[in-house]
C-alpha cells in the first residue's frame, strides 16, 4: 500500500473527524475563562439649560470584567455608554456611585473593579456675562524702536460658564502678540486664553491686534565736527578747529548720521580785528535738535590782514 492510498482510503470519515476536532477545539476553548478592562464612555444627558457642570469628571469608567472568553470578546465590541441623565438635576455637589448593575452585561460575566466607582458632579448657576478683552505683548521691536500704542477690535466679548468662575473673571486675556524685531505697525488675530478655565466664548473669539510701532527718540555725540568760518574783509582763525555736537532725535536716524550732515559755524563776518571768545552754533538735518556743542565757546582771532 503506497502513501497516496493511506489519504485516499476512508477519506470522507477522516474529514468528518477532522471537523469534529475543530468544533470541540473552538467549544473547550470558548469556555475558557478571561479577563479584560473595558473602557465605557460616560454621556450626560438631559442637563437642564440653566445649569453648568462647574469640575471635570471622568470622560469614561475603567470596568474590569471576567467570564466565558467567547462571550467576553463579544462584549468588548459593543461599545457600552454609561448614560448619566441629569433631568432632575438642581444647583449643587451630587455623587454617582456605579455598581454592576450600572452596566448592561451578558449573564455569567462578572464585574471586578469599577474605577472611579464614585463619580461627583458639581452644578452651578450658568452665568453670561460681557467682558472686555486684554493684548498680551511678548518680546521686543527691533533695536532703537518701541510700542506707540495698542488697539484691539473689538473691545469686548461675551462668555458663559460656572456663575462662580464667571464673576470672578473681569477681563479675558487673548493669546501672545510676538514683537520680535519689529520696525513697523502691523495687525495680528489674537484668540482667548481660556486655560483650565471652564468657561465658554459665545462673542467674537477672533481679534485684531494693530500694534503701532515708532523709532524711539534718543540722544548721539558725534566727535571731530569741523567749525566753519564765515568771515569778512579780514583774515580768520579759530580754536578748536573741531567740536562734539550732541544731537537728540529718532535712534535709527541718529545712527546712520555722518559728521558731514552736520554744520558748526561761527559768524566773524561783522567783526573787526581782535580776540574773540564766541558760541558757535550748530545745524542738523531736518528732524533733529541740537542739545549741546561741546566745548560751549571757541577762540576766534580777526588779523588786520585782510583777504587778497
Amino acid at each position: 500500500m503506497n502513501w497516496r492510498d493511506i489519504f485516499i482510503r476512508d477519506w470522507h470519515l477522516k474529514i468528518l473527524a477532522l471537523a469534529f476536532s475543530i468544533t470541540l477545539w473552538s467549544f473547550v476553548v470558548g469556555q475558557e475563562k478571561a479577563e479584560i478592562a473595558l473602557s465605557v464612555p460616560i454621556e450626560i444627558i438631559n442637563l437642564p439649560s440653566h445649569l453648568v457642570i462647574a469640575n471635570d469628571i471622568p470622560s469614561d469608567i475603567q470596568v474590569r470584567v471576567f467570564g466565558r472568553r467567547s462571550i467576553i470578546k463579544n462584549i468588548a465590541a459593543q461599545n457600552l455608554t454609561k448614560v448619566i441623565d441629569l433631568r432632575d438635576a438642581t444647583p449643587g455637589k451630587m455623587l454617582i456611585h456605579l455598581a454592576a448593575d450600572d452596566f448592561s452585561l451578558p449573564g455569567g460575566v462578572k464585574v471586578l473593579r469599577i474605577k472611579p466607582s464614585i463619580i461627583e458632579i458639581e452644578l452651578q448657576p450658568l452665568l453670561r456675562k460681557t467682558v472686555p478683552v486684554k493684548a498680551i505683548l511678548i518680546h521686543k521691536p527691533a533695536q532703537g524702536y518701541e510700542v506707540a500704542s495698542i488697539i484691539v477690535r473689538p473691545l469686548a466679548t461675551q462668555i458663559s460658564g460656572p456663575a462662580k468662575v464667571v464673576a470672578s473673571i473681569k477681563v479675558l486675556k487673548l493669546s501672545p502678540v510676538d514683537l520680535s524685531g519689529a520696525r513697523k505697525t502691523f495687525t495680528a488675530i489674537a484668540t482667548p486664553e481660556l486655560g483650565n478655565m471652564r468657561i465658554s466664548v459665545e462673542g467674537t473669539s477672533r481679534f485684531e491686534v494693530t500694534v503701532y510701532i515708532r523709532p524711539q527718540k534718543g540722544t548721539r555725540k558725534i566727535k571731530h565736527v569741523p567749525v566753519r568760518i564765515f568771515q569778512g574783509p579780514y583774515k580768520v582763525s579759530v580754536w578748536p578747529t573741531e567740536v562734539t555736537v550732541k544731537l537728540c532725535g529718532e535712534i535709527p536716524a541718529l545712527n546712520k548720521l555722518r559728521i558731514e550732515d552736520i554744520n558748526v559755524s561761527v559768524n566773524a563776518t561783522s567783526l573787526a580785528p581782535g580776540r574773540y571768545i564766541m558760541a558757535p552754533r550748530a545745524k542738523g538735518p531736518p528732524g533733529f535738535e541740537c542739545l549741546e556743542i561741546i566745548p560751549k565757546r571757541v577762540k576766534v582771532k580777526i588779523s588786520r590782514e585782510k583777504i587778497r
